[in-house]
């Protein structure tokens, strides 16, 4: 999409020199309309000044004057260039700031013909253009309509923020500097608006466009860090700003939807862990490390989204599912960049390993401790756990949640349950119950209608082989299950 900055230069121009209307460049640009409207209604209307000759004694009076300020600011401490682009406007007149720099812009674009702001598009940080540059993009957001509108905008002026610091990084640090102070203050004020965002879902919709704007403006100094082995500290303070960024996105996303914040998360963890490994193999261990970093605060993050989905049963499921597939990789692949790396750098790979592990804990409990239950004659229950039959075979399952013995039940004749094997035992009484199963000796047996219980394990007979109505009990203990014949009950 063309630049804002272009369209408004070449409407003033062809307007100012009679080739097109206002009309005319309007309906150029249809989905620009309502931004460009005003841009250029402001600026047509504003008027240059007067012509004015002055005298020659005017002149030299003013350049001696001049001279002497000169010499006079030299013998002070001089303004910042925050200061100068400020107009030295106090900070608590900040409304004041945007209008000085919207008359600037305008008045410099109605007296130029345009050309000066297509020119200020290059300027950087410390140059005389670059007013006129923040002049217009403050335009931009005070006409643009409503808060998502200018989140989005802010994201668009970060990433120019970030292309001012790139080409200012190894010439001039302190003007690099100010661009990345601009980038904090882009990405401040795009939170601020996208919380003032008042539709859950278009607040959904703009964060998940905000990640990803984030993820490229991540790769964007990843490749500035790149260019050059000694990469300095302003490029390094603005990935790190752009990591704390996503993160604060992503709990913001995590309110709306939590498996949508689990997956982008999981997926920036993946990210980072790709970077570290390829710098792990080109023998940059120092931004190995600092890689390693990042990608433990995705790591915290997914177990908070993990930890709040559980307490509030909301989604946890998923989430604990997503997580444990990727976790698993994950530590395949810091395995895979311990074994590239010298000890004195294992530390961080170490706690990164922890860390991990921690994350893959937390899931697998949640995921364990879900239970699946049924109901139907003749259930099968299972895991290492007692399982229990009540009633017709109505069972609860625990798959691998280790327990002690299971209930008491009673059943009717010509209904039987065959439990597999688990840790623990079943202990059942009354007409036509069921028989705990193990292989080995000692085994527990009764007699009732229709059971004829299994070899257990370790399991005690309690009135076992008891003739009559069938009012005998059995128990069965130990691992292992052994088969159940189920013969014609006894009349």
């Amino acid at each position: 999409m063309e630049k804002i900055e272009i369209i408004l230069t070449e409407c003033i121009k062809d307007i100012k020199s009679g080739r097109a209307t206002l009309a005319e460049c309007l309906n150029r640009y249809p989905s620009r309309r309502s931004e460009l409207e005003p841009l250029l209604n402001l600026a047509l209307n504003i008027q240059g000044p007067p012509f004015m000759e002055l005298e020659g004694s005017y002149k030299q009076a003013a350049k001696a004057r001049l001279l002497q300020q000169i010499r006079a600011d030299e013998t002070e401490k001089s303004r910042s260039l925050t200061d100068v682009f400020n107009f030295g406007i106090p900070r608590r007149f900040a409304w004041a700031r945007v209008v000085a720099y919207v008359l600037v812009a305008l008045i410099v674009v109605s007296m130029v013909g345009g050309g000066t702001v297509y020119a200020a598009q290059d300027s950087l940080p410390g140059e005389l253009l670059y007013s006129v540059k923040r002049g217009v993009e403050d335009v931009r957001l005070f006409f643009a309509d409503g808060s998502a509108a200018k989140a989005e905008l802010n994201l668009q002026f970060a990433q120019t923020r970030l292309e001012e610091m790139s080409r200012l990084a190894f010439s001039n640090r302190e003007r690099a500097q100010l661009a990345v102070n601009g980038y904090r203050g882009n990405l401040d004020a795009a939170t601020e608006q996208i919380r003032n965002v008042t539709s859950a879902s278009t607040r959904c919709t703009l964060l998940k466009g905000a990640l990803e704007e984030m993820r490229n403006q991540l790769g964007f100094c990843d490749n500035a860090i790149d260019a050059a082995p000694a990469h300095p500290e302003p490029v390094r303070e603005a990935s790190t700003l752009c990591i704390t960024e996503q993160v604060r996105l992503l709990t913001m996303l995590a309110q709306q939807n939590n498996v949508e914040a689990a997956q982008i998360n999981l997926a920036a963890m993946q990210n980072r862990l790709h970077r570290a490994q390829t710098k792990a193999e080109s023998g940059n261990y120092q931004v190995m490390e600092v890689v390693l970093l990042q990608y433990r605060e995705f790591n915290q993050l997914g177990e908070r989204i993990l930890l709040d989905a559980q307490s509030q049963n909301n989604n946890d499921t998923e989430i604990e599912q997503l997580s444990l597939a990727a976790l698993s990789g994950y530590l395949n692949t810091i395995d895979s960049i311990s074994q590239l790396i010298p000890q004195e750098y294992r530390n961080s790979v170490e706690a990164c390993r922890q860390a991990t592990l921690q994350f893959q804990t937390q899931a697998r409990h949640g995921h364990q401790n879900q239970g699946d239950s049924g109901t139907g004659q003749g259930g099968s229950p299972s895991g290492n756990g007692g399982g229990a039959t009540t009633g017709q075979g109505s069972q609860t399952n625990n798959p691998q949640d280790t327990g002690g013995s299971g209930n008491t039940g009673s059943g009717t004749p010509n209904h039987t349950v065959s439990p597999t094997p688990g840790t623990g035992g079943n202990i059942d009484s009354g007409n036509g119950t069921e028989s705990g199963g193990g292989t080995g000796t000692d085994g527990g047996s009764g007699a009732g209608l229709g059971v004829t219980p299994s070899p257990g394990n370790g399991g005690n007979a309690d009135g076992g082989n008891e003739p009559g109505s069938g009012n005998g009990t059995s128990t069965g203990g130990g691992i292992g299950a052994g088969p159940t014949t189920i013969p014609s009950p006894k009349h």
